[in-house]
């Protein structure tokens, strides 16, 4: 969550060194000056598109270095390492500082980030696919309840101290480093070290096998179960268009709307706050018709919205409307995510469900960059952020099609009623046993 603070730093430090003029809200005008060759709304998408193909390239390693070494969970602390650190040097973001600052926490910051979450995640072991449903409802609840606590701790000393956003950035990474340590630290405490699952060829480097594996996995889902298969080729296309939308709407919100920070903080607050409404209709509906329809409800209603919000709001008249799509929005993200993982489990033969969670990581960013530089080139080239945002909605438009094709594989009765009973205990994972590869709730905040 610091980085949608960190965000609105970039922002007005680009605006600055352009030379944008602030308006009556304190908003930033579009001025057409450049900075670095582009104009400063192109720099979070820029930055996404970094981070995205950053990731994509490091995640097969870090894949290889679960699978194939016994240094798992020194990796994990290495990438946990970077991760802190890196957020923590941006407490030192200047006028002078923040591209240098920018580039470091795209590359970095976001490649870490996802081989640390896919280390810890292949720690969790269930005996069924069942209680692994479980788990991924119940720890989507607690991940977004951290969230929220965080985003209230900083909005409440943004709206007593009055700091403008860099200040409060520099507060929020603060925080974010402090707390994200702590509990990074206490994590891999608990964790235990970890053989090899499988051995590497002589003379193959893990990054090499990490690739191989990737596409034998993908070839062998076609033939053996390509209904999963499919899925991951959909999830490629409807992560990468949710995931970027957190980032480019903050653009959208500030350039096109002439948003304050002060408004964008409220309005992802009320979309944070809105998010349990989309977990419990996600329950309901999963049990009634399924998690194939469930999840195509939800592409649905994602592809609605956006399009509404692309077609209604245009400019500042439009500042208070935002503010349903906030909520209807984080309606849309609670229901999301756990209806991906509960069609994904209900996809996947039970002995398979957490060897593919791997996989489930990598064909989540694999795509991630492909929005943003849509974005990035249509607002450079046309000068419309709303244009921009059209590649979310292909990217939703594609997904949803594939869906549509994905046979569904049996009941999710069971499921469902296993996941209205929230957090279950996590047995002890087991020694190199092959099953602890790879769990991941797929979260691109």
């Amino acid at each position: 969550m610091s980085f949608m603070f960190l965000s609105l730093a970039i922002l007005e430090l680009a605006n600055q060194q352009a030379g944008c003029p602030k308006n009556e809200n304190g908003a930033y005008t579009k001025c057409g000056n450049t900075v670095y060759g582009l104009q400063p709304s192109s720099m979070l998408a820029l930055m996404a598109m970094i981070g995205g193909i950053a990731t994509s390239l490091f995640m097969p390693y870090a894949g290889a270095v679960v699978d194939y070494s016994d240094r798992r969970r020194g990796f994990g602390k290495v990438c946990a390492t970077l991760l802190v650190l890196v957020n923590f040097v941006q407490i030192f973001i200047f006028e002078s500082t923040w591209f240098a600052m920018t580039i470091l926490q795209a590359v970095v910051a976001s490649a870490a980030f996802m081989a640390n979450a896919m280390v810890l995640w292949s720690y969790v072991s269930a005996p069924n696919d069942h209680v692994l449903h479980g788990i991924t409802a119940s720890g989507r609840n607690w991940e977004v309840l951290g969230m929220f606590i965080y985003f209230i701790i900083v909005g409440a000393v943004q709206f007593a101290s009055g700091w403008d956003s860099v200040t409060l950035a520099r507060f929020s990474q603060a925080l974010a480093s402090f707390a994200g340590g702590v509990s990074l630290f206490l994590a891999y405490k608990r964790y235990p070290a970890v053989k090899a699952v499988k051995k590497l060829e002589e003379g193959k480097s893990l990054w090499i096998a990490g690739i191989g594996e990737l596409f034998h996995t993908a070839v062998n889902l076609g033939k053996t179960e390509p209904g999963a298969q499919r899925y991951l080729l959909a999830v490629s296309f409807l992560a990468g268009a949710v995931g970027s939308f957190t980032t480019l709407v903050i653009t959208y919100l500030s350039e096109a709307i002439q948003m304050s920070s002060t408004g964008i903080i409220i309005f992802i607050l009320i979309n944070m706050a809105t998010q349990p409404i989309g977990v419990l209709i996600h329950r309901t509906a999963a049990r009634r018709v399924g998690h194939k329809k469930n999840y195509l409800m939800v592409i649905s209603f994602f592809v609605i919205l956006t399009a509404f919000f692309i077609g209604f709001i245009a400019g500042p008249d439009q500042i208070n409307w935002t503010y349903l799509f906030s909520v209807l929005y984080g309606v849309a993200y609670g229901w999301y995510y756990p209806s991906s993982n509960g069609f994904f489990v209900s996809l996947v033969p039970e002995e398979m469900v957490t060897e593919l969670w791997g996989f489930n990581m990598f064909a989540s960013v694999i795509l991630s960059w492909v929005p943003p530089l849509i974005f990035t080139t249509l607002n450079e080239t046309t000068g419309n952020l709303r244009l921009g945002i059209i590649g979310i909605l292909a990217f939703l438009l594609v997904g949803f099609g594939i869906v549509l094709f994905i046979p569904e594989k049996k009941s999710d009765a069971a499921e469902d009623d296993d996941e209205e009973k929230g957090s279950v205990e996590t047995p002890p994972p087991a020694e190199a046993d092959g099953d602890d590869k790879g769990l991941q709730d797929v979260v691109v905040e």
